[in-house]
Parts: structure tokens; sequence; C-alpha cells
């Protein structure tokens, strides 16, 4: 599965119908696991995240999260709440699944390019409808790695052969992919819902991206499937191309944006 911090053993089922009984139920499942030490102080932090703003992200997904450095790796725990919660999602449905993710700043890229992928196997009704279906937790991360491969082989030979290598980024911090994949999950979710409140968001985070990273990845999005890729077994995923060793060095200090020589992708290293 491309999750990394996901296993079987992270997925749950649960029969709460609040949304803070839920989620203090999943942090408390980290806890369990020996994920994080002292689950009501990371329940606390992600309590006040929600209150900073909603993560029901729509189609009976929300992303309840927070990044503190108290911890040294991205913790992750997938939920299915057997009854929905009332969640104040955008699109105003029950949320039926929750991902909670603990995180240090050093995750945070890696963090969102997972949620990218995740509010785009959220956006697919089908799909949607074999998880609700889904008996157990095997089921579940069965379908969860089926749609996480096919993610990230969506690209062909056309694509390869479009795509415009002519862009200088040069100097663009790492940070600006933070940016770039919140962006591009926005534009996901506004694809299957239309609605104000994310058209808001997209505009106000446009003007917070450097101009020649935002145009270079509008430039992709009309060319790739995904703009974004991660280095797997020293090679880009999107292109399955090798990553010469000094390109590979540069990707891992992560001080400046990194696309792949041969596709153009956004190169992430996780």
């Amino acid at each position: 599965m491309h999750f990394k911090h996901l296993t079987k053993d992270s997925i749950i089922f649960s029969d709460k119908t609040e949304k803070q009984h839920i989620i203090r139920e999943m942090v408390s499942k980290l806890e369990e696991a020996g994920r994080i030490k002292n689950s009501m102080r990371y329940y606390a932090q992600v309590i006040h995240r929600e209150s900073l703003e909603n993560t029901g992200i729509g189609n009976s997904f929300a992303i309840p999260h927070a990044r503190t450095e108290s911890v040294d790796e991205l913790s992750m725990l997938f939920c299915v709440a057997k009854n929905g919660i009332d969640y104040d999602s955008y699109d105003g449905k029950p949320v039926r699944f929750l991902l909670l993710s603990i995180f240090p700043s050093s995750y945070s890229t890696t963090y969102l390019y997972y949620i990218s992928m995740m509010a785009t196997i959220f956006s697919d009704d089908s799909i949607i409808s074999r998880l609700e279906n889904a008996q157990d937790a095997n089921e579940i991360y069965t379908i969860l790695e089926e749609q996480s491969g096919f993610y990230f082989d969506k690209i062909s030979e056309q694509e390869r052969e479009e795509v415009d290598h002519s862009a200088n980024l040069a100097g663009v911090p790492s940070a600006e992919l933070d940016l770039l994949i919140r962006l591009d999950r926005l534009y996901k979710m506004n694809g299957s819902m239309q609605c104000e409140i994310i058209m808001e968001k997209i505009t106000n985070l446009e003007h917070l991206i450097d101009n020649r990273s935002l145009t270079y990845y509008k430039r992709m999005q009309q060319k790739c499937a995904t703009p974004f890729a991660f280095v797997e077994k020293q090679a880009c995923s999107g292109c399955h191309m090798n990553i010469p060793p000094i390109e590979l060095n540069a990707i891992k200090e992560r001080k400046n944006i990194s696309l792949c020589s041969n596709c153009g992708r956004f190169l992430l290293y996780v």
C-alpha cells in the first residue's frame, strides 16, 4: 500500500455517534498501539484544531489531525463510523469515514500528499459505496490499497511526452509544496461539490503561493492526472524513471522544490 503509516491494524470500526466521542476513541487507539503517549493531550490538540476549522471535507470523509513537535513521525488511524457522524461538513453530509493523523512539522508535506490522495479516492461515489459495504478491516484495507495504487499509476505515455520542462523553479523553497498540495486538494473537493466556501479558500491560498510555482502547477494540472509524485526505490512514482543520485540527495534535503527531470512532476521524499 502507498500508505507507509497505515496498516490493517490501524483500521477500526466504531459505534460512536458524536464527533468528540469518536475522535477520543481514535486517539486512544493510537495510544493502545504504542504510537503516542498521553492520548488526552493529543485529543485536546485535535479538538482545538477542529474548533479553528472543521475538517469534514465532504463526501462522507473527515480528516481530524494535529501537528505537534512532541512526536517524531506521522501516525495515522482510519475509522469507519457505523452510524454516521454529524460533522458539519462542507456538503452537509454525515461523516462515515475518518482519517486521524498526528505528525510533526517535518512530515507536513507527506501528510498533505496522503490527504490529497484520499480526497481523490473519496470523490468517487462507487468507491465510497464499496467502503460502506465492507465488512471488516481487511476489506477496507484492500480497497484503499487498490485505489492508492490506481492514484499513483494515473499517467500515460502521451502524458509523459507532453510535459513541459521549461519552468525555472530554482530557489523556490520546498515549503511551497505544502501550499500547492493544499490547493490541489481544494481543487479536487470543489470539482465534486462546487462550494463557495471552498472557492474562497482557493482564491486566498493562490495569493500566498509563489507565482512561478503556481503557474507551473496549473500547467501540470492540465497535462497530468496528478501533478505530484514521490520518490519510491530511487525512482519517480509518476513515470517510474530512475532519479540521478545528485538529484536524489537534493530532494532528501527538502530545501527547494524538486521536479522530475523526465515527467516534470513535483517530487516529494516521504
